[in-house]
């Protein structure tokens, strides 16, 4: 029977010591797998959220595309009437569409105030087919307002967006020149111009 100092003191067999040794080595390449695994993980989720936001950024700076145009409009200077002042122009349906309810919205300049309004004009005719041409003119007060901007299209019972062009239309006709007049001017004549002698008036000449 073995007392407990020489349990203490006998040693451990091979076998056991190296079960134990195996067990310990398993433990911790277990552990590292795990650890790796983890900052594995936490590095691609956080790659994947940074190249999440890079995306939205990218997109929000994104600048739209722009969608061809289905109308253009040939834009008429601004005519001169008494007081008023007359905006106008000319669409041209240039898609394979038909358009219904079709108006421009013109965005006027106010003087008093510098502020903005938002007119919307009819077009005449109100629908446009293909190749179709309509016009619109609206006259305002010149004392009301300063500047006149065409804002956009729209056409439909939802007043939905049309994409469209400006380009130059008629063109304000010249002034007509200042009538001539023609003015005379009488001056009075010099006295060297007169006659220091005459039968009449003799004078002696110094």
């Amino acid at each position: 029977m073995q007392t407990l100092n020489e349990l203490e003191t006998a040693p451990i067999p091979f076998e056991e010591e190296e079960q134990r040794h195996t067990r310990r080595l398993l433990v911790g390449v277990l552990c590292a797998l795990i650890i790796t695994g983890i900052l594995l993980g936490g590095y691609l989720y956080i790659r994947k959220r940074h190249d999440g936001e890079v995306a939205r950024v990218a997109a929000a700076n994104e600048k739209p595309k722009a969608l061809p145009a289905k109308i253009e409009i040939f834009v008429d200077d601004a005519m001169l009437k008494d007081k008023d002042t007359v905006l106008g122009g000319t669409l041209h349906n240039i898609s394979n569409e038909a358009f219904h309810n079709v108006s421009v919205e013109l965005l006027l300049r106010r003087r008093a105030g510098a502020g903005v309004e938002t007119r919307a004009v009819p077009a005449n005719p109100s629908d446009l087919s293909p190749d179709g041409v309509a016009r619109y003119s609206l006259t305002v007060s010149a004392k009301d307002y300063s500047s006149a901007v065409l804002g956009r299209v729209v056409a439909g019972d939802n007043r939905a967006d049309i994409p469209f062009k400006t380009l130059p239309g008629a063109q304000r006709p010249p002034l007509p020149p200042p009538g001539s007049k023609t003015v005379v001017v009488t001056r009075p004549a010099l006295r060297g111009e007169q006659f220091l002698n005459s039968p009449d008036k003799p004078e002696r000449i110094r």
